[in-house]
């Protein structure tokens, strides 16, 4: 699984570095960095940040880049990669957005889990979400050194989708795979609690509803590569064709990547 970056405020910030790949290899340490928002970083985050990475990937949508910037740090260049172009409640993080998702989602459990799978649908057809993570995929293919990190909002949907994605293509089994982006609830259970004091679930009904939106479920993951397959009959087809990710740029990473 990834490795946790001990950050004062950087609560999900971890090192892809140690994964294992299903015929032996292993991805380097200190090379492939996800994480959620910047927002609360202390002066001490954004220094050991500043030592850490060179890219910072921001797969945020403008209006949260504009309502929550990241701050500029020293020597880090900054590439703004949308996933998503509009509010979208339960991933992106817009004020909008989160009133929406009161309106409309928190007290229904079952439209919740419907709403969150479609965008995970969405993360595999939608032309914006793969020129995204297509861009994405060249940035990494052409870090011949150092350290990217990317980045969404909780670092849960567009950087785990985006985690995955590169996992996946380094020859990660889809166990793992699943595994760590699972793993995301056991670092965010601040924001979770910041959100429950806003919701203010009363019931058993609506503490699941803000679950399903706010938290990873496998459903969701499983959602994505099942998409993938139904639309390109396998991943591998998917790289290619929707990432231009081909045989060639995935040895490439294997051999960026792998020790």
């Amino acid at each position: 699984m990834s490795t946790r970056i001990d950050f004062e405020k950087l609560g999900n910030t971890r090192d892809l570095g140690g994964m294992q790949t299903e015929d032996g290899g292993t991805i380097a340490h200190g090379r492939l960095i996800r994480s959620g928002h910047f927002k609360d970083a202390s002066p001490a985050d954004l220094q050991k940040l500043a030592g850490m990475i060179h890219t910072d990937i921001d797969l945020r949508t403008s209006d949260e880049c504009a309502e929550s910037p990241d701050p500029v740090i020293p020597g880090v260049k900054y590439i703004h990669l949308p996933v998503m172009d509009s509010l979208t409640a339960g991933v992106t993080r817009e004020k909008d957005a989160d009133a929406y998702a009161l309106e409309r989602l928190v007290k229904s459990p079952e439209n919740s889990l419907e709403y969150m799978s479609a965008i995970y649908e969405g993360f595999a057809k939608n032309d914006a979400a793969n020129s995204s993570y297509s861009s994405f995929i060249n940035i990494l293919a052409g870090n011949e050194s150092g350290a990217v990190l990317w980045h969404c909002t909780a670092g849960k949907d567009r950087a785990g989708m985006g985690a995955a994605i590169i996992e996946k293509l380094l020859g990660v089994s889809y166990e793992d795979i699943t595994g760590d982006y699972l793993r995301t609830n056991m670092f965010i259970t601040n924001e979770l609690d910041e959100l429950s004091a806003i919701f203010a679930p009363s019931t058993e009904g609506d503490r699941l509803a803000l679950e399903y939106l706010f938290t990873a479920k496998k459903e969701y993951i499983d959602t994505f590569f099942a998409t993938v397959d139904r639309l390109y009959g396998s991943f591998d087809v998917y790289a290619e064709k929707a990432l231009g990710a081909d045989a060639a740029k995935r040895r490439k990473l294997r051999d960026m990547y792998l020790v």
